[in-house]
């Protein structure tokens, strides 16, 4: 076994008596090449593939040496309930390291042979432990899930270096969608449903979001504003939903209904302040030298409408006063205004995106707006002085560092 001494030997040889089979494993595949090997594609039951792999033993293994990354059960009580919560379930493959696998070709059939994996041959997924856990745990409760099944590759031992080469290969080029993207993707979720939704119906958003970023920089070559994960983070703010809870709320109709009519009103208001209406006329180009085209703009104006909307809640508004968003018309956005500094910009002049930040812009805008400011954001403007005073000490100890360097240089 590749450069092991005798002892790290013998341990990854028990670690590998504990990874072997009850039973023989008889089974049909496809088998096809791949590189300069052949691999065995077959179709398992739950319970098949259950009862005859289980999961590497991380403890068992000498120093230095892996077969898989350490599993995380967070991952697979998540796979568990999707399996229970999605009548459409659906999984790529699995990749199985075997050892001794015995192959029946039928000529007749072309590429379909009879794969045989003897009990006493080690076995293990190199790729699809989340799952295999996922999967034993569940059929503890639910034994009708056992006749379900899932794609397994079998692919034969070279030895520690080359089937740990493979995990390598696997995961190393392995690309996850963006957040923007899984909700662009997404038909299950309802707070994904619903964000596409709102983006679609509210013409102010509806040009300028992009689906395919989970960010929008100055060097995007994109016109768009912000991105799709970014609105939905938006709704959440708002309406001050957990995502738990939004999908509750997003799967009443009138609700949708609701906040899709408030957000449209929403943006239609605040076009009357110059800055906000460049950037949602023009996208990009016009959000270019404000706060506007930012993250933290965003959900400190989410966290704007939701004060705005407890406001009118609280003076028992049958329908929503708009007035408080003419007084925002003469609010000067510009990253050169010094009001955000201490709110969203430091003392470099770099956006900070921070709940902090959010409701330092936040409760600017209330205290320009005349919105009564929640409990919860009544300190914030100390903390913002506090926050410039820090800012202000350390520009000047950077001065008296660049003063000392320039009198030590002469």
């Amino acid at each position: 076994m590749d450069n092991l001494s005798l002892d790290e030997t013998k341990a990854l040889a028990s670690c590998y008596s504990t990874m072997r089979g009850t039973s023989n494993l008889s089974v049909f595949a496809l088998s096809g090449d791949e590189g300069d090997r052949t691999t065995y594609t077959s179709k398992l039951t739950f319970s098949e593939l259950a009862e005859n792999f289980n999961i590497v033993p991380q403890d068992e293994l000498p120093a230095g040496v892996m077969l898989q990354r350490e599993l995380a059960k967070s991952r697979s009580r998540a796979i568990a309930n999707y399996i229970l919560s999605s009548e459409d379930f659906i999984f790529p493959e699995v990749i199985a390291i075997v050892e001794m696998l015995s192959v029946s070709e039928f000529k007749q059939m072309g590429n379909v042979v009879k794969i045989n994996l003897d009990k006493t041959a080690f076995r293990y997924l190199v790729d699809g432990q989340g799952r295999l856990l996922a999967i034993k745990t569940l059929l503890e409760k639910h034994p009708e899930l056992a006749s379900k099944t899932i794609d397994v590759k079998f692919v034969e031992s070279r030895g520690i270096e080359s089937d740990a080469q493979i995990f390598s290969d696997i995961n190393g080029s392995q690309l996850a969608p963006n957040s923007s993207q899984h909700i662009a993707m997404d038909s299950r979720k309802v707070l994904s449903r619903f964000t596409k939704e709102a983006v679609r119906l509210t013409p102010s958003l509806c040009n300028i979001v992009d689906f395919t970023k989970s960010s929008v920089t100055t060097s995007s070559k994109t016109d768009n504003v912000w991105t799709l994960n970014q609105i939905s983070k938006f709704l959440l703010i708002l309406t001050g939903a957990s995502a738990k809870k939004a999908e509750t709320l997003f799967s009443d109709e009138a609700e949708r209904t609701h906040w899709i009519g408030f957000l449209k009103l929403f943006f239609d208001k605040a076009m009357c302040n110059p800055y906000i209406r460049e950037t949602l006329v023009k996208g990009r180009s016009g959000a270019k030298g404000s706060i506007i085209g930012t993250a933290t703009f965003l959900k400190s104006f989410a966290l704007f409408g939701r004060i705005a909307v407890l406001n009118s809640m609280m003076e028992g508004q049958g329908k929503m006063d708009w007035s408080f968003m003419d007084k925002i018309v003469g609010v000067d956005f510009s990253v050169e205004n010094p009001e955000w500094v201490g709110r969203c910009l430091n003392g470099r002049g770099k956006f900070e995106d921070k709940t902090f930040n959010h409701g330092a812009v936040a409760s600017y805008l209330c205290t320009v707006s005349g919105l009564h400011v929640p409990e919860e954001l009544e300190a914030v403007e100390e903390e913002v002085l506090m926050m410039r005073a820090k800012i202000k000490r350390q520009l000047r100890e950077s001065e008296g560092d660049k003063q000392a360097s320039l009198k030590l240089a002469s």
